[in-house]
C-alpha cells in the first residue's frame, strides 16, 4: 500500500491492535482509536496490565486489517512506534473530542460529559490518553478478481 493508502486506512478503520511487551511476552489488545496529524492516540483506563507495560516501555506496535470472508479482499497496516501517556486535562480534551466525534453521535465535549450518568471529574481522573508517534508504517493489501 502506498503512504497515503495507509492514511487514510488509519483515518477509517473502526478498530485497531495495540501491541505491547509484558513479562510473559507480547501482549495484544483491541481499542477503538483516533488518527490526526500523522499520529495514532486512544483512551484508556489510568491503571491495568495496558498501562503497566506502556509505563515500562514506550515501543509500541499497533495494527489494523479488514478482509472478506471468501479471501479475495484484505488489507492491513502495521505500525511501529513509540507511545507517550497524556494525563493532563486540557491536552486529553482534543483528543477525548475527536473520539467522541468518531464513536458517538456528535456533540461538544462538554455536552457529552453532561449527559445523564455522566460524572466528569471522576472519570477525567481515571482515564489516559495514548499517543502513539510512527517511526515506521508498512501496508499490505490484496484483491482477487
Amino acid at each position: 500500500m502506498t503512504s497515503e493508502e495507509c492514511e487514510q486506512f488509519l483515518t477509517c478503520a473502526r478498530i485497531g491492535r495495540l501491541g505491547v511487551t509484558i513479562q510473559e511476552g507480547p501482549y495484544v489488545v483491541p481499542v477503538g482509536f483516533g488518527y490526526a496529524g500523522g499520529k495514532i492516540f486512544f483512551h484508556t483506563c489510568n491503571r491495568g496490565l495496558k498501562m503497566e507495560s506502556l509505563r515500562r516501555s514506550s515501543s509500541v506496535c499497533f495494527e489494523v486489517d479488514e478482509a472478506l470472508s471468501d479471501a479475495t479482499m484484505y488489507k492491513s497496516v502495521v505500525v511501529f512506534g513509540t507511545a507517550e501517556i497524556i494525563d493532563d486535562e486540557k491536552k486529553m480534551i482534543p483528543f477525548l473530542q475527536k473520539l467522541i466525534d468518531k464513536y458517538r453521535v456528535p456533540a461538544a465535549f462538554e455536552q457529552y460529559m453532561s449527559k445523564p450518568g455522566r460524572k466528569r471529574e471522576e472519570e477525567l481522573k481515571s482515564v489516559r490518553i495514548c499517543l502513539i508517534t510512527p517511526k515506521r508504517i508498512t501496508g499490505r493489501k490484496f484483491v482477487r478478481d
